[in-house]
């Protein structure tokens, strides 16, 4: 992240006074002083194909996602290993996300049967959708990204590198990140959520020519009239068809597909009769956002516990024993009764347990 333009930026962002504006602000000039927003025609030499710019934008934001869930689950590693005190240091911390596509996925019309199966309206195609670069027509087993640093693989869809602390970064093309990419289709997941982006033939133009079919545990997708289908196989485990969702995507004849998982675990492969990955080498990290209230208060009181130590002042659970000591201090059995109060009369553990200073 480059920092030499942070005090001209900063003066337009107070100029304006909201991120809004300052984004505003941006993509005014573009217009005005580039040729970002003009759409390219052919015998000219300004502008971008269809599309082009915003991919640029989305591929931006996506990285910058990327980045700021690194740096979260960073701070929440360096707090842990700060209360571990004495303890080894550990070698496996959190690591960073895939940052969620930003990407519109408008849910197309569909009936569900009673066998748990939705089935697409053929009389209206699915939107397409803007989805960042990937790219195609590579290996089944390739999706690494560029680094100086030595890359090792642990997964089809999944690498990591070492950093010079011993830390694990993980990385790999979105689409197949903590999943794999096969000859006709890739796969990516998330702890909740999966997405399989599955080859189309290049001569078909339109979502009209297919039908695409979700079940519980089952996908089918074939071209209307052929008797072979495109995908016809079953999942590794249930989904949601409810919330099933695709789209296609005519200039990269690519028809995505997303799914909820009935059940919270980690998939070892999007359908049965692929070959599997190996789950515990891949990024496991969630969120803070995905976690349950209960477990992102536990969060925020550890960074909150961290913060109070850092100052020299009592956390949270030193805090409520010292309430406890302060209720006690001046009643009638109390040996401090008419004393001031003196938290440092008493060293205060966690534990629970108030051993009197030692002299």
């Amino acid at each position: 992240m480059d920092s030499r333009y942070d005090n001209a930026l900063l003066g337009i962002l107070q100029s304006e006074g909201n991120i809004e504006k300052f984004i505003e602000v941006m993509f005014g000039f573009l217009m005005r002083r580039t040729d970002f927003f003009f759409e390219y025609q052919p015998g000219k030499k300004l502008g971008f194909p269809k599309g082009i710019a915003l991919k640029m934008v989305l591929k931006v934001i996506n990285l910058y996602l990327k980045l700021a869930e690194y740096q979260e689950k960073h701070l929440l590693a360096q707090v842990a290993e700060d209360d571990s005190d004495d303890k080894e240091k550990p070698t496996n911390k959190p690591k960073a996300e895939k940052s969620e596509t930003i990407e519109t996925k408008p849910k197309p019309s569909t009936t569900i049967d009673s066998n748990d199966s939705i089935m697409t309206d053929q009389s209206k195609p699915s939107s397409s959708e803007v989805r960042p670069d990937a790219p195609s027509g590579e290996d089944s087993t390739k999706c690494e990204t560029g680094s100086e640093k030595k890359v090792i693989r642990v997964a089809p869809g999944t690498l990591f590198k070492r950093e010079e602390n011993g830390e694990r970064l993980y990385e790999a093309e979105p689409d197949c990140y903590n999943g794999a990419r096969r000859d006709n289709f890739s796969w990516s997941q998330k702890h909740r959520e999966i997405d399989i982006q599955v080859k189309i033939p290049e001569h078909i133009k339109s979502s009209k020519q297919l039908t695409v079919k979700i079940e519980k545990k089952h996908i089918r997708i074939c071209e209307n009239g052929v008797a072979q289908p495109i995908i016809d196989s079953n999942l590794s485990m249930d989904i949601k068809t409810e919330t099933a969702q695709w789209s296609f995507e005519v200039d990269e004849h690519l028809l995505t597909i997303s799914l909820d998982k009935v059940r919270e675990y980690w998939w070892d492969s999007a359908f049965e009769d692929e070959e599997k990955i190996n789950v515990q080498e891949i990024d496991c990290s969630q969120p803070i956002h995905e976690l349950d209230e209960e477990a992102q208060g536990k969060i925020a009181q550890l960074l909150f516990d961290q913060q109070q130590k850092r100052k020299g002042l009592p956390t949270s659970e030193e805090q409520r024993i010292q309430d406890i000591l302060k209720r006690a201090w001046n009643k009638d059995d109390s040996p401090f009764k008419g004393q001031p109060f003196d938290p440092n009369s008493f060293k205060v553990e966690t534990s629970g347990q108030l051993p009197p200073n030692q002299p």
